[in-house]
């Protein structure tokens, strides 16, 4: 895989994030409950974490977002200052923004140490899940005061996703393997995603089931070793601007004898929103059917 810096950049920070800082646990730390002693809604947020500021906008609620990370992307924050990532926030630049709310990802004990002293309402997200997005999503809607609103958008989206998911089938589901990164020239350093990983999930919706549907991690080390065990059906990886005929002459040379290698069923999800818990995850969705018709 060789992915654009961009993206490499993107998936390197959200995934390193959930590697090192417990995105395991789907309880948010949750300093925001300040606002109970507060009057209004927060006007002045920041976002460190590109699938919270998608969920902000998807929730019309830019206008109150003055800070964004340097990995976000959604049109609607075009232009807000940036202040880093999830792995090197630049604290100087979040105080010359005078937040009155930070949203974050995944545990960071400066960041909190930082919201602490400066006392800055924090929301800490560790969103790995349909349901914890969906909290994630409810909260702000208590947060800005606009709840009923948000119920019925999240009603909207709840769903399209239904509609978009896979009908229920006594056959055998495919196995899946979803590659969330590996060396750019050569199958090794795999990364997996695991059943504690949103796209275990929206496999399942798909109609297929992930290889480590067992798994508790989200994502984990795959030794070449287990490599060599493993009997996949499909491979998926995420990210990279390689082909798809590029992807399968890599696997092809090192482990020629997967099922997937050899029915040629080795594919590339380029799209950014792939990485993402938010409200793309629909997106995510129907890309993975997309992929799974293809083999069928």
């Amino acid at each position: 895989m060789a992915p654009s810096s961009s993206l490499r950049r993107l998936a390197g920070s959200l995934l390193a994030g959930c590697l090192t800082l417990g995105c395991g646990q789907e309880t948010p730390a949750d300093t925001g409950d300040a606002w109970a002693q507060r009057t209004g809604s927060p006007e002045r947020v920041i976002v460190i974490g590109p699938s919270s500021a998608e969920t902000l906008a998807w929730l019309g609620l830019a206008e109150s977002v003055v800070g964004v990370s340097d990995y976000c992307a959604d049109p609607a924050l075009e232009g807000r200052p940036r202040v880093g990532g999830q792995l090197d926030p630049n604290l100087e630049r979040m105080a010359a923004l005078d937040p009155d709310l930070l949203i974050i990802q995944g545990a960071h004990p400066q960041v909190e140490a930082w919201c602490r002293r400066e006392q800055i309402p924090l929301l800490a997200w560790k969103t790995q899940s349909l349901a914890a997005w969906r909290e994630e999503v409810r909260r702000y809607g208590e947060l800005f005061a606009c709840s009923d609103r948000v119920e019925e958008q999240l009603a909207d989206w709840d769903r399209a996703f239904a509609a978009a998911s896979a009908p229920a089938t006594e056959a055998a589901p495919p196995q899946v393997l979803i590659v969330a990164s590996r060396d750019p020239e050569r199958i090794t350093r795999v990364l997996a995603a695991g059943r504690g990983s949103f796209l275990g999930e929206l496999l399942e919706h798909a109609g297929a089931r992930s290889l480590f549907a067992e798994h508790e991690r989200d994502y984990f080390d795959l030794a070449e070793e287990a490599l060599l065990q493993l009997r996949p059906d499909l491979i998926l990886e995420l990210g990279g601007s390689g082909t798809d005929a590029e992807r399968l002459a890599l696997w092809r040379a090192a482990f020629a004898e997967l099922p997937a290698v050899k029915n040629d069923a080795v594919y590339g999800l380029t799209e950014d929103f792939v990485f993402l818990p938010g409200p793309r995850m629909l997106e995510t969705l129907q890309l993975l059917r997309e992929k799974l018709a293809l083999q069928r």
